[in-house]
């Protein structure tokens, strides 16, 4: 009788199993309407006076729109939601501000609970930021550099680009 009863437990528990289950792939798991809910401190930088160094700060909200490219890459489109008044932290030796052009378009690409955030730039796919993902949320550092006459860009302080999901 004890044989019968594990038999019959262990033929319930193979046979609940399915099979044809289909794992949701992290792209997925991103695809959607993400947001900032609080506004990100963003900082210019450039190397005007020498030395690559911040210059300006400014904050932002931000929307990212996510589309799955496939199961370990996704692509994103930024754009604005609202920015705040700009703050003078340096100095860029009279160079002007860039401004940023939204929208924005990136690439990520997956790796576990990670992404890598690629910008296509004149020298191709360059590397811009690394973002930690959940259900609900992403959290990340933001480092964009493009040096096309000399070198300029924007980021954030680690892990202070924070982004919840809208939908």
């Amino acid at each position: 009788m004890k044989t019968f009863i594990f038999s019959f437990i262990i033929s319930v528990l193979f046979l609940g199993c399915d099979k044809n289950n289909t794992a949701l792939t992290p792209a997925r798991q991103l695809a959607g309407n993400w947001t900032t809910p609080n506004p990100v401190t963003f900082y210019y930088s450039s190397e005007g006076c020498g030395g690559y160094a911040r210059y300006s700060s400014f904050p932002m909200k931000v929307n990212w729109q996510i589309t799955a490219v496939g199961d370990s890459s996704v692509s994103i489109t930024w754009t604005l939601v609202s920015s705040g008044s700009q703050s003078t932290i340096g100095n860029n030796c009279g160079l002007p501000c860039p401004s940023l052009a939204f929208p924005l378009e990136f690439v990520g690409v997956i790796s576990g609970s990670k992404f890598a955030l690629d910008e296509h730039q004149s020298i191709g796919n360059v590397l811009v930021g690394i973002f930690n993902f959940t259900t609900d949320n992403i959290t990340g550092t933001m480092t964009e550099k493009d040096c096309p006459v000399y070198c300029s860009g924007y980021s954030t302080d680690a892990n202070t680009f924070i982004l919840t999901r809208v939908n």
